[in-house]
């Protein structure tokens, strides 16, 4: 037969399982009683153990309330907390079942009773149900709970007690010593009070190895959870918070263990006003570099903020081998012409060319989507487009921005290059044409190894091959994607051979290029000969002859 009516209710088997609700680790135990110290009104709190005793005890001591009911340390889900502790924290009454399968001596004073007490709880009494004798104590005041120290703590004890009690907002000493503490907002640029709490505002190097960073503290108790995080262009630290969790009932921590924040309205609510403090917090300092994203967060939560200062990175050519990036210096002013992103490949013929002739008025700078929507970075003027129109005979090939050709072409001296740019500036359009004298394609050879790329150098120009092979490397070489040789080094030296050889033959000839790669190979001999002492190769197809002699008959 059905019941006519449910209600909720606990188990009686669920005490056999109450040593899983906490992981049993001593910083947890130690986190637990320091709590309970806390709420039962404790001024500080003693804790010690010899270590160097044959069987270790630890002992937590307080000063505070003491327990008034004996029976409430083994009754799950009670406690004797005042109204007051209950309305601003909701403890659970099952902190104390942290010590579950231990064996452990409680002492404690009951004011109620006006009289001390003791109970031993041996390992199995936690679950078992068993009775535990209560036994009268000479005890004053507060409350003391001692147990066992398992040999695999005796190493991380002080340790463990200097984390629990890092943030702790009462005296902690262990061994007679206090403990160093630290106040959880110290570092914070901004405080702001807000529903019994205290938020934070800080400037930190970003993490990148935690998924939730520490961002909590419940009287000592750190929690993760994620914050807010702002982050201004160009500028290394972010803005985040820390929150004090001091009166507020509404945040809510999941029990029993209290390690999470439960996903409430009050949680949403918090996340909100830090994020307008940590604008409130830019705002202080007169001036910022955020987003346009987040410069409109911030208007739209009633903080008005300057835009952001008006200042970008002067415009570099990449390199194809990125590691080689250097960033450019900071240019100011509403003259600054935006360059768009350019392959390597693209940007050093461009750079070369800009810096013989630039036909743009104003320096140029490095493109920062970020602070579209602002008013100075809208109101510049930006290279649209970059192509490279290349003349060989009758015939003229344009390469595009991404570096590929509408039309093939050998690779060697031509007749024209031209760099074509389209630039836009409040509302008008022009495009600007400068005779250049070297550009690079990828795509119509299909790809981009080093005997593939496109490679043309105006005839009669005064580019010679070892500003090319320089050129050449900047634009081509990247060690991340040539890794068949052994190190970044070995394969510069191998690309720049091969490359040498290639652009030699192309604007030389093929006998020069075999002299000057026959010159590289002698040159890396040089450490054979001995001092004083030159040496003559005949090489020929069949025969190679060599001869020692001092350097003056050599010279001769």
């Amino acid at each position: 037969m059905l019941p006519l009516t449910i209600h909720a209710s606990v188990a009686p088997e669920t005490i056999s399982k109450v040593g899983r609700l906490f992981n049993g680790s001593l910083e947890d135990i130690l986190t637990e009683l320091l709590q309970n110290s806390r709420r039962a009104g404790a001024t500080s709190i003693a804790i010690t153990a010899d270590l160097t005793a044959d069987d270790p005890i630890l002992t937590i001591a307080d000063d505070g309330h003491g327990i008034t009911d004996p029976s409430s340390i083994l009754t799950l889900g009670r406690s004797d907390w005042s109204d007051d502790t209950r309305r601003r924290e909701d403890p659970a009454g099952m902190g104390v079942f942290s010590l579950a399968g231990r064996a452990v001596t409680v002492r404690s004073f009951s004011n109620t009773a006006g009289a001390g007490w003791r109970a031993d709880i041996p390992a199995d009494g936690w679950d078992s149900g068993q009775p535990i004798t209560v036994l009268t104590d000479p005890i004053a005041c507060g409350t003391e709970i001692s147990l066992a120290v398992p040999k695999h703590w005796h190493l991380q004890l002080a340790q463990a007690v200097a984390r629990v009690a890092r943030y702790y907002p009462l005296p902690v000493s262990w061994n007679g010593r206090e403990v160093e503490q630290q106040e959880w907002l110290a570092n914070a640029v901004h405080v702001e009070e807000w529903n019994g709490s205290r938020i934070g505002v800080m400037r930190e190097m970003p993490s990148h190895y935690r998924s939730v960073d520490p961002r909590l503290n419940f009287h000592g108790l750190i929690i993760g959870a994620a914050m807010p995080i702002v982050t201004e262009v160009d500028r290394g630290r972010h803005w985040t918070v820390r929150v004090d969790i001091l009166d507020t009932p509404d945040l809510q921590l999941v029990l029993p263990a209290r390690k999470e924040v439960v996903q409430n309205d009050a949680l949403t609510a918090l996340r909100a006003a830090a994020h307008a403090a940590i604008f409130r917090a830019i705002t202080a300092l007169g001036s910022h570099r955020l987003s346009h994203a987040d410069w409109c967060v911030a208007q739209g939560m009633g903080i008005e903020l300057p835009e952001a200062d008006a200042y970008l990175e002067g415009w570099r050519p990449a390199i194809a081998d990125g590691d080689s990036y250097e960033g450019g210096a900071r240019i100011t002013g509403l003259a600054m012409t935006v360059m768009p992103e350019l392959d390597a490949i693209i940007a050093q013929p461009v750079a070369r060319c800009l810096t013989r002739h630039n036909p743009v008025d104003a320096p140029l700078v490095h493109p920062e989507a970020r602070f579209a929507g602002y008013h100075w970075y809208d109101t510049l003027a930006h290279v649209e487009d970059v192509t490279f129109r290349v003349t060989l005979g009758g015939q003229v090939a344009t390469i595009d921005i991404g570096g590929d050709a509408d039309t093939r072409l050998d690779s060697g001296f031509v007749d024209a290059i031209e760099l074509v740019m389209a630039l836009s500036h409040a509302g008008a359009s022009v495009t600007t044409v400068t005779a250049t004298d070297v550009a690079f394609a990828s795509d119509c050879w299909g790809g981009n190894e080093l005997d593939e790329v496109g490679l043309f150098v105006v005839r009669g120009c005064d580019a010679n091959p070892s500003d090319v092979l320089d050129l050449f490397e900047r634009a081509i070489f990247s060690a991340n994607t040539d890794s068949d040789c052994d190190s970044p080094s070995t394969q510069s030296s191998a690309f720049r051979a091969e490359a040498a050889e290639r652009i030699t033959t192309l604007m030389v000839g093929a006998d020069a290029a075999i002299e000057q790669r026959l010159r590289a190979l002698m040159l890396e001999c040089r450490w054979f000969i001995p001092k004083g002492r030159a040496v003559t190769i005949r090489l020929d197809a069949t025969e190679v002859a060599v001869s020692l002699s001092p350097v003056e008959l050599a010279a001769a």
